[in-house]
């Protein structure tokens, strides 16, 4: 089988992995930090409790669900499949951090106004809104998961064939 013909059939495991993961962002946590730089009141909540930190892990199973990652592991061994495509998703992930948190951002925009997202970047749990926030979490992580996972598709399949091409 061709590396094409393998790196697409690990977009379906990608894609099986992100349901199977949730994706749920994380919640503000309350715990003093500085605040994101800008003008963009979501941007600034996902950045400071730090919501899309998941990628990576979810990029490293969704590769491992694979059969292109089963193929390495018996041409490299597990443990050097494993280093080989967790280094390979660690060098492209800024890249995809930033469209992943601006995705995060975009959805959290449609459910909260500015002054909203303003008080939860601040104020985490203490804020007024915590109780929305909490309870728009299945809808975000819904959302997120089907605006999202092309990205994680995208980022797994560059991964794996960079790994492939060595």
């Amino acid at each position: 089988m061709s590396w094409k013909n393998l790196v697409c059939v690990a977009a379906i495991y990608v894609s099986i992995a992100l349901s199977a993961a949730g994706c749920s962002p994380a919640t503000p946590d309350g715990q003093t930090a500085i605040p994101a730089a800008g003008n963009d009141p979501a941007v600034a909540l996902v950045q400071r409790f730090k919501m899309g930190a998941g990628l990576e892990s979810l990029a490293n199973q969704a590769a491992g669900a694979t059969t292109t990652f089963a193929m390495l592991a018996q041409q490299h061994g597990a443990a050097e499949a494993k280093r080989l495509v967790g280094s390979e998703i660690s060098k492209l992930l800024p890249a995809y951090q930033v469209r992943w948190d601006r995705n995060l951002a975009t959805i959290y925009a449609k459910h909260f106004t500015a002054d909203e997202l303003r008080s939860l970047a601040t104020q985490g749990t203490r804020s007024p809104h915590n109780g929305k926030f909490r309870s728009t979490q299945a809808t975000v992580a819904a959302e997120m998961r089907e605006v999202s996972s092309p990205l994680l598709q995208e980022l797994v399949m560059e991964a794996l064939r960079n790994v492939l091409q060595r």
